[in-house]
């Protein structure tokens, strides 16, 4: 029987999974089991807030994790992380594949719930690739997991640190940043080993599971004797994810020469500089005080945020691929070529204009948020009576809201219930997409098979 499963269902079951998560982990984080050792009772905006950003693997809080959650609390959090972090529909499918008897394997519904939330698969069968996810997942937070323990066990008692290794792995390879310390990560900002294995925990959580599947392929076909050669898709992947490692961490550590927010020696300055380029592009976490950043940094954090990781990955953003997209449609104009062409080839009008779709729908959304930031937080306030400061400030947590990252220049615990609201709605978008949203409120538009007449009109 022909499967009825369509694009517009797949979204519709993708957004109303998401929303059903977070009700349900919101309610759990209100019950008394959940609150620490103080018993202060967790109201339903700051449960809701919690939720969500667990769920978006975000990382924003407006309560401390490790002082305001119990041990059970932390563990609801720990397990929202790891369900939104995987895909909701990579948790359905998977079951739905268990339920079902074997001789059936996956149909076109399954394979289109794994695309759905992972991006298409040439070279790897569903099964495959849920194969894939799970246990690349599994073994990589259970590695890093490992060597934290190794490290923690030397600060903390073994029952502790075995609990916070294990919560940071997760978290980091989930690139959600939630933390069990209340400074974050700032005490171990000149640790060589927490932190190279948090930003190798945050690099092979943004990469895409597709993208460790073709690597896979690829390094089995090599040692098989045959020509491995990557899809086009992890060539862009990497090569641009490599690029703004890069690019992040040398910039980073120009703009914050001689400041005070990071080390005076050159060692601990390119340390906290690319820990904070890696995790700028989703993560959250952070080694230093952002408040005490400069403001060419802070507008850098805000360009890798907008970019996030990977299609398919943990992270989020408008993802590198689009922006290699986009740049190559500007130097691919600029030659005057007839079509798109991206390291040797051309790449469909449907992909280019999804792309510029995308880069226009988080603009969209970054100005209205940013505005109702400014209407919910400082409303009414004088521009001379602020310095003039305020508006980077909500530019950037609308920016990190959206993007999934979790970063924050001290607003998100001083924001209003109003503000809140604001920001929950942006972790949300920002966690399915702003096409994939509008595509279920507006409804499955079907494609017309005429156009009206061309006119031309002036620009520029």
């Amino acid at each position: 029987m022909q499967s009825t499963v369509t694009e517009y269902s797949i979204s519709r079951l993708l957004l109303f999974s998401f929303l059903a998560t977070i009700l349900v982990g919101s309610l759990l984080l209100m019950l008394p089991m959940s609150w620490g050792s103080t018993a202060q009772p967790v109201f339903w905006v700051d449960a809701l807030f919690t939720a969500t950003s667990a769920v978006c693997v975000t990382g924003l809080t407006v309560l401390d994790t490790g002082t305001t959650f119990s041990g059970p609390g932390q563990l609801i959090i720990l397990v929202l992380i790891q369900v939104g972090g995987l895909g909701i529909l990579t948790f359905s499918t998977f079951f739905i594949t268990r339920m079902r008897p074997r001789r059936f394997g996956v149909d076109l519904s399954q394979r289109m719930l794994l695309e759905t939330s992972h991006g298409a698969m040439s070279r790897v069968t569903p099964k495959g690739l849920l194969v894939i996810i799970f246990v690349f997942t599994f073994a990589v937070e259970l590695m890093g997991a490992s060597l934290l323990f190794w490290r923690f066990s030397a600060d903390y008692p073994l029952l502790q640190a075995g609990w916070m290794a294990m919560f940071h792995a997760i978290s980091a390879f989930c690139n959600a940043g939630f933390g069990l310390l209340t400074d974050n990560l700032m005490r171990y900002r000149g640790d060589v080993t927490v932190n190279w294995v948090i930003m190798g925990l945050i690099i092979l959580g943004g990469l895409g599971f597709v993208v460790v599947a073709d690597l896979l392929s690829w390094g089995r076909g090599g040692l098989a004797g045959k020509e491995p050669k990557l899809s086009l898709h992890s060539l862009l992947v990497l090569r641009t994810t490599l690029f703004l490692i890069l690019f992040g961490g040398f910039a980073i550590a120009i703009t914050e020469w001689g400041g005070v927010a990071m080390g005076n020696t050159p060692g601990s300055l390119f340390l906290e500089s690319f820990f904070l380029s890696v995790t700028s592009r989703t993560a959250g976490f952070n080694t230093v005080a952002m408040e005490q950043l400069t403001n060419s940094t802070l507008y850098l954090v805000i360009l890798l945020m907008i970019i996030g990781g990977s299609p398919g990955s943990t992270a989020g953003g408008i993802k590198t691929t689009t922006m290699a997209v986009c740049y190559a449609l500007l130097s691919s104009r600029a030659r005057n070529r007839p079509k798109v062409e991206c390291l040797g080839h051309s790449l469909p009008e449907e992909t280019v204009t999804r792309s510029l779709l995308i880069v226009a729908g988080y603009i969209l959304v970054t100005v209205v948020g940013t505005f109702l930031l400014h209407i919910t937080e400082g409303g009414g306030v004088p521009f001379n009576a602020t310095q003039g400061n305020t508006f980077l400030a909500y530019l950037f947590e609308t920016v990190s809201a959206l993007g999934t990252v979790g970063l924050t220049t001290g607003l998100t615990p001083n924001l209003t219930v109003a503000g809140k609201l604001v920001i929950i709605t942006l972790m949300f978008v920002g966690r399915v997409g702003p096409l994939l949203l509008a595509t279920v409120l507006l409804g499955g538009v079907h494609r017309v098979q005429y156009s009206y007449p061309e006119e031309n009109v002036n620009i520029g």
